[in-house]
């Protein structure tokens, strides 16, 4: 086993643990977009339940097919993850027809109904846990995009449980960098792969992620600080308004 694949398989491991992402039996749903990140979240997955991973899950992948994403070279990447021993469905979804008249497409609105037919299928199978490949800097990105336009101290969590659905999103990447997942998808082969459209180019989340690298000058070791921030608050030196009765 390859460095970088045993650092990530670490890293993995350390989530799934901190964050409690698992019980006994789960059955786990994975969101395949066919991209670097679902598809090392797939390999990294699959090899923790076929090796009898101490907290045992069964596990299948799911890739939601838009009619606008585009694969450079191909569908391939679903052939490769059966081979890896995961059962994959293919769904198919016609995002733009269901646009309301006089709204425009953007990429939030694409990744909700991606999510919502995720949803559907997790509620079909009894799945108790939808995996997504949302890795550590898109966490912190989340979390300056929240501060900047929102004006709240929020992001991505590794573990989102909903008190309206049966199911909960996990998040095993997140201690995960986006350089490591780069370099270990290159090791693999599989760098070639990506999901890709046109609306992505028109996303902010390309200045937040400018403004990431440039706070940490891209050091693994300051993107780790600031991860580990989010869940260390210093609440005496965080200013707190104070409403007054009148």
């Amino acid at each position: 086993m390859a460095d970088i694949e045993k650092r990530i398989a670490r890293k993995m491991d350390k989530a799934l643990l901190q964050f409690g992402m698992l019980k006994k039996n789960d059955h786990v749903i994975i969101g395949l977009s066919g991209g670097k990140d679902s598809l090392a979240l797939s390999y990294h997955l699959a090899r923790k339940a076929a090796a009898g991973y101490p907290v045992s899950f069964t596990i299948e992948a799911v890739h939601v097919r838009t009619d606008f994403a585009t694969y450079p070279v191909g569908d391939d990447f679903l052939k490769i993850v059966e081979s890896w021993g995961l059962k994959v469905t293919v769904i198919d979804v016609a995002v733009e027809d269901r646009l309301k008249e006089g709204c425009k497409l953007n990429c939030w609105w694409c990744s909700t109904q991606r999510r919502l037919e995720l949803a559907k299928y997790a509620g079909s199978t009894g799945a108790a846990k939808i995996a997504l490949g949302h890795h550590l800097d898109d966490i912190l990105e989340t979390f300056l995009m929240n501060m900047a336009a929102r004006g709240e101290m929020s992001t991505m969590l590794p573990t989102m449980s909903y008190d309206r659905y049966p199911y909960t999103v996990i998040r095993p990447l997140a201690w995960t960098q986006k350089a490591e997942i780069e370099d270990f998808v290159k090791e693999m082969g599989l760098e070639s792969f990506a999901c890709s459209c046109e609306w992505d180019t028109r996303s902010p989340r390309k200045a937040a992620r400018r403004a990431l690298e440039e706070l940490t000058s891209g050091s693994a070791g300051k993107k780790d600080a600031m991860f580990r921030a989010l869940s260390n608050p210093v609440n005496r030196y965080l200013p707190v308004t104070v409403s007054e009765r009148i």
